[in-house]
C-alpha cells in the first residue's frame, strides 16, 4: 500500500466541536478526516459551514489543521440531489455547489454525495434528470479542480417500506451512471459493506471498477444468512426496532464483520489505488468516549494492513 493511502474519519461519528474532532484526530495519529458539511442545523452535522464564511474562517481552519498535522481528504454532503420536491431539490443543488467551492478554498481534492432519486419517475428517467443535473456540477467543481464521489449505499432509511432511495448502489447502475457521465472528476467513494448486506461480490466490484474508486469508506457489517431467508433482501416488515432495522445484518466496527479488508485492499492496491481510507463506522450519537475507543483501534487494525501491503 503506498504512502497516499492516509487513513482518517468521517466527522460525524464525534458529538463535539470541529476544533476538538481536530484534536482527537491528531491524538489518535490520524492522517485525515472526510469533514461533515450538511446544512447548519442539520442531524448530519455541520463540522465547517459551506454557505457562510470568510477568508479568516479558512485561514483558521488550515493554521489548526497544520498544528495537528492533520489533512481533509473529503468534504461530506450526501442527500438526495434528484429530490421530488423541487424547491427542495434545488436548495440540495445550491449547498452541493457551495461544498465543492468550499473544497476548493481549503484545498481538499474530493466532495462526497449522493446522486439519490426521484420517487415519482422512471428509473430511466432518473438517470436523464441526474445527467441534466450533474453535467454542470460536474463541469462547475472541475474548473475548481475538485472531484465528486458517489456513496454507493441504497439509502432504504429514506423509504417508508425499506427500499432503495438512490440509483446508485448495484453495479448494473454504477456502469450507467458512468456512461452517462464519464468525467474525469467524478467517482466513487466506495462502502463495500452495503455491496455486501445486499449479496453482491464486492470484491469483483473493486476489480471491475477500480479506476472509479477514488476513497473507500471502512465500515464493516455482520450478515445472517437464517435471518435473511425469514424477511429477504429489502429485512423485516414488523416489530422494527428502528429505521435501520433490517433483521438480517448489523454494521460493526471494522475488522469485526464479514468484510475481507486485507484481499479488498490488496486488490485496489494492485490496480494502484492510492486515495483515502475513511473510518464510517458509528454509534448511536452522544457514545463520544467509546467512538473514540472504537475509532483508536480502527485506525491501528487500518494501518496493520496497510504496512502488510506496502
Amino acid at each position: 500500500m503506498t504512502i497516499e493511502n492516509k487513513i482518517g474519519f468521517l466527522t460525524n461519528c464525534l458529538s463535539v466541536p470541529f476544533e476538538e474532532k481536530i484534536e482527537i484526530a491528531s491524538r489518535l495519529r490520524f492522517e485525515t478526516m472526510e469533514v461533515a458539511c450538511w446544512p447548519t442545523g442539520h442531524p448530519k452535522q455541520c463540522d465547517i459551514n459551506a454557505d457562510s464564511y470568510d477568508p479568516n474562517t479558512i485561514k483558521n481552519i488550515k493554521n489548526k489543521l497544520f498544528d495537528g498535522n492533520v489533512s481533509i481528504s473529503c468534504l461530506a454532503y450526501y442527500d438526495n440531489i434528484l429530490d421530488k420536491e423541487i424547491n427542495k431539490r434545488r436548495k440540495n443543488i445550491i449547498h452541493l455547489k457551495n461544498v465543492i467551492r468550499l473544497a476548493h478554498k481549503l484545498n481538499v481534492p474530493y466532495v462526497g454525495t449522493y446522486i439519490g432519486k426521484n420517487t415519482m419517475i422512471s428509473m430511466n428517467d432518473n438517470f436523464i434528470l441526474a445527467k441534466d443535473i450533474f453535467e454542470p456540477i460536474l463541469e462547475y467543481a472541475e474548473v475548481l479542480g475538485v472531484n465528486v464521489l458517489i456513496e454507493n449505499c441504497p439509502m432504504p432509511s429514506w423509504n417508508t417500506e425499506g427500499y432503495p432511495s438512490t440509483i446508485t448502489y448495484s453495479p448494473e447502475l454504477i456502469k450507467k451512471l458512468f456512461e452517462i457521465l464519464p468525467n474525469k472528476n467524478f467517482g466513487l467513494n466506495f462502502d463495500p459493506s452495503h455491496m455486501y448486506w445486499m449479496g453482491i461480490d464486492y470484491l469483483k466490484f473493486a476489480r471491475e471498477f477500480s479506476n472509479r474508486i477514488f476513497s473507500v469508506h471502512v465500515k464493516d457489517v455482520r450478515s445472517d444468512k437464517y435471518r435473511f431467508n425469514r424477511v429477504g433482501l429489502y429485512g423485516k416488515k414488523t416489530n422494527k426496532k428502528h429505521q435501520f432495522d433490517f433483521g438480517y445484518y448489523s454494521t460493526v466496527q471494522p475488522g469485526y464483520g464479514d468484510i475481507d479488508w486485507p484481499k479488498l485492499l490488496k486488490i485496489l492496491r494492485l490496480k494502484g489505488f492510492n486515495g483515502p481510507l475513511e473510518v464510517e463506522y458509528a454509534r448511536e450519537a452522544g457514545q463520544n468516549e467509546l467512538e473514540i475507543k472504537s475509532l483508536n483501534e480502527s485506525n491501528k487494525y487500518l494501518h496493520q494492513i496497510v504496512e502488510l501491503g506496502m
